[in-house]
């Protein structure tokens, strides 16, 4: 594949001063720094290959842009040209969010105490939050993670669906399941390995259960996400600046269940989903599966209709499965 500064292309908008942009064919990624920008679109090259293996689809133009509130107006003048645009947020700019939200707390804590030992308890906790948050560790599969919501959206004819301005995860008419079926799928091999483990290592009791739940649920992270950007914006607010762009919150697992989030809940999610994924292909032995699920589900079918219909190597009903599903992940992590 050939990458070519944006400037040079002759069908795109100048690169905005400060940014580097680097474009390949239909994929676009922007950042204040070129390791950075050519990082982005690395991954960006990697969930489209995926992609096409998977759901035999190709994604339109897409463009990543790293801190985007640097760049003024430009995820507008992309969204007019046709792009679909996923803002970023780079490991400088996260270290910077959360030290002004840190170090108040922190010098009034430790007031008195000498500024070089406050500065050294700020790094470490910037340290401890930023190189262990899973968007720096796993950067690469979470931008492809990303991206697959948002391929899975705009690579079906999903129906609209009025969500009188509720938060959704990617293609509103899709399933919450399903729709991180598709972004689970983007992910490295790394991620992946811990997905699976992380779900052995805290697998409930009632797996049945659970499955049941997860095929009906709302994603956890979408109340998370709420509480969290009210949070940042407030924060925001407090110091005098605006809240539009994308902002980092930090929040305790506490903080969250006593206002009606589940962490626990959100972390098993991605590892039932990546568990369904292990299944469905081990049971038919081909990505095509994930296609005509795709496909039945936009049509305004279910889970149900698709199995009734399936191949003879998956259960014939939305309970059936259930129990297979869970004897499968017993059986995995008992192995």
């Amino acid at each position: 594949m050939i990458i070519t500064a944006l400037a040079a292309s002759l069908s795109l908008a100048p690169c905005p001063a400060g940014a580097h942009c680097l474009e390949d064919e239909t994929l676009l990624a922007v950042s204040a720094n070129s390791d950075r920008a050519a990082f982005i679109l690395s991954a960006m090259q990697t969930a489209q290959a995926r992609y096409g293996d998977v759901f035999s689809r190709t994604p339109g133009l897409t463009a990543v842009i790293e801190d985007s509130t640097q760049f003024p107006g430009l995820a507008l003048e992309l969204d007019a040209q046709g792009y679909t645009v996923k803002p970023w947020v780079s490991p400088q700019a996260m270290r910077d969010q959360l030290e002004a939200q840190l170090r108040p707390a922190l010098e009034a804590q430790m007031a008195g105490a000498p500024e070089a030992v406050i500065d050294a308890a700020i790094n470490s906790a910037l340290s401890d939050r930023v190189d262990g948050n899973e968007r720096v560790r796993h950067g690469e599969a979470i931008i492809a993670h990303e991206l697959g919501h948002l391929w899975l959206r705009d690579t079906y004819d999903w129906p609209d669906i009025d969500t009188g301005g509720a938060r959704t995860y990617g293609a509103a008419a899709a399933p919450d399941w399903f729709d991180e079926t598709a972004a689970v799928l983007m992910e490295s091999e790394q991620l992946t390995g811990e997905r699976r483990s992380n779900l052995c290592e805290d697998l409930p009791d009632d797996i049945s259960a659970q499955l049941s739940r997860y095929f009906t649920m709302e994603h956890p992270l979408l109340q998370m996400a709420a509480l969290a950007a009210d949070r940042a914006a407030t924060a925001a607010r407090a110091r005098g600046e605006a809240a539009d762009g994308p902002q980092i919150m930090v929040m305790s697992g506490d903080a969250l269940s006593s206002q009606g989030a589940d962490m626990i809940g959100a972390e098993r999610f991605y590892g039932l989903t990546r568990a369904l994924v292990d299944y469905l292909m081990t049971r038919t032995g081909s990505h095509v599966v994930f296609d005509t699920l795709a496909q039945t589900l936009a049509s305004g079918q279910s889970l149900e209709d698709w199995l009734a219909s399936s191949p003879s190597d998956l259960p014939s009903s939305q309970a059936a499965l259930i129990d297979d599903l869970a004897t499968f992940i017993e059986s995995g992590c008992a192995a």
